[in-house]
């Protein structure tokens, strides 16, 4: 997983997280500082082995692009989101 707020919430430099265990825990912990979370759905984009979520966001706009596996499993995730946010 990959996003700009990673380098906040699980103070990772990189912005990259990579298994359940690290995922699981910056979701922990994204939720602890904003307990109340949502997200309203704009839109899903199909692609190849792939889908994009468009997304209102706590921050504003956000797309978040998820790889898929021949087992239909999420193996990269990438988290956009507008200047604004």
């Amino acid at each position: 997983m990959l996003s700009p707020y990673i380098i906040q919430i699980a103070n990772e430099p990189t912005g990259k997280l990579k298994g359940k265990e690290q995922v699981s825990a910056y979701w922990s912990q994204a939720l602890q500082r904003i307990p109340d979370l949502h997200f309203e759905l704009l839109n899903t984009l199909h692609g190849v082995s792939s889908l994009t979520l468009y997304y209102q966001g706590a921050r504003g706009l956000a797309a978040e692009v998820l790889h898929f596996n021949d087992a239909e499993k999420v193996i990269k995730a990438y988290a956009h989101y507008s200047k604004t946010a």
